[in-house]
């Protein structure tokens, strides 16, 4: 049993806490789609919490789904595809920059307003004179889980808090190892699965005053997509996993791969950052009938296979249990192919 910073008493069990407009939650990815054609991914909107008459959602990057696609549509200039990828992260804080809004990058009241009202609400027209920024410490939040396979901003608060860890926002093998050896030290349940006893045992929820301070003036979006230096590297990176053998929800060299674990794993190495799991990723990358090496091909929809393309209607792909990541012939039609350029 572990005591908050708030008095309250936690145990290992999810406690609802009263949410204030300022938390920000974050749902945990899926774990991987299997190259045997099970997919067991999950879906759900990270980032956001239910909203009742009196209050609106807030959107970051990472969140998916209906209240996203709103955003996207207002905005203009983007694909309406629910997913808030770094495309839509730019494309918020530089309509937050031009409205005199703190370019956080978070869609709250103040840019809902902005943005003509959060829908359904009878949010009044945005007023003439810029209207003060919500408070920065909020008494009370709602504490979200994190788990393997988790992304964003809560996963590198409890990497740093942990120590010994690449604060890279990914919640992969290494943050699990080390949470289960907190946990454990701790006397709590050692499930990999840091929730409200352990996030309380780190020195309590992050409540959104661990985020940083913006920059006054926010940098422009990239004309030209980094992505592109990037993917020039992903297949001599692949190549080096080549027999590395086949693990369901495997995502590292020491761990094996699925499918999607080692196109995640080979993007993150070459400095590019996709959803975990096949289904997730179809949905993030920009379809294209014109693959180049480095992009990805997609089997099914939503996919329940991914490789790496390489060229010569060839990929590396990761096949199935029992065998190795390998380089081999693409020996279907593919659903499609995925380009981060």
């Amino acid at each position: 049993m572990v005591t908050s910073r708030k008095g309250l008493v936690l145990t290992g069990s999810l406690l609802s806490i009263p949410a204030t407009a300022a938390s920000l939650v974050h749902a945990a990815p899926a774990q991987a789609d299997p190259g045997t054609g099970g997919a067991r991914a999950t879906t759900g909107n990270a980032g956001v919490r239910a909203a009742t008459p009196t209050q609106v959602v807030y959107l970051q990057s990472g969140s998916t789904g209906s209240y996203v696609r709103v955003v996207q549509q207002r905005l203009g200039g983007l694909a309406v595809d629910g997913i808030f990828g770094w495309r839509t992260d730019a494309k918020v804080k530089a309509f937050q920059s031009s409205k005199g809004l703190v370019a956080d990058g978070i869609v709250g009241p103040l840019t809902w307003t902005a943005l003509g009202g959060f829908p359904g609400s009878t949010t009044p027209a945005p007023p003439t004179t810029t209207p003060t920024p919500p408070t920065q410490n909020p008494p009370t939040c709602s504490v979200s889980q994190i788990r393997y396979g988790s992304t964003g901003s809560l996963v590198s608060v409890a990497q740093q808090r942990l120590g010994g860890l690449n604060v890279d926002g990914v919640f992969g093998v290494d943050t699990l190892s080390k949470v289960k050896a907190f946990q454990s030290s701790k006397g709590l349940v050692a499930d990999g699965i840091v929730g409200t006893a352990t996030w309380s045992a780190l020195g309590g929820y992050p409540c959104g005053t661990n985020t940083p301070t913006p920059p006054t003036t926010p940098a422009p979006p990239t004309t030209t997509p980094p992505a592109d230096a990037g993917l020039s590297a992903v297949v001599s990176i692949a190549r080096k996993y080549l027999g590395v053998p086949y693990v369901w929800g495997g995502s590292s060299p020491s761990q094996g791969f699925d499918c999607s674990g080692l196109t995640s794993y080979v993007y993150k190495q070459a400095g590019l950052s996709i959803p975990r799991t096949a289904s997730q990723q179809q949905r993030y990358m920009k379809a294209t009938t014109n693959p180049q090496p480095g992009d990805l091909v997609f089997f099914g929809y939503p996919a329940y296979h991914v490789g790496i393309y390489i060229g010569n209607n060839q990929m590396i792909a990761a096949p199935k249990p029992g065998d190795v990541v390998k380089q081999q012939q693409i020996w279907t039609t593919p659903a499609g192919y995925g380009t981060l350029r």
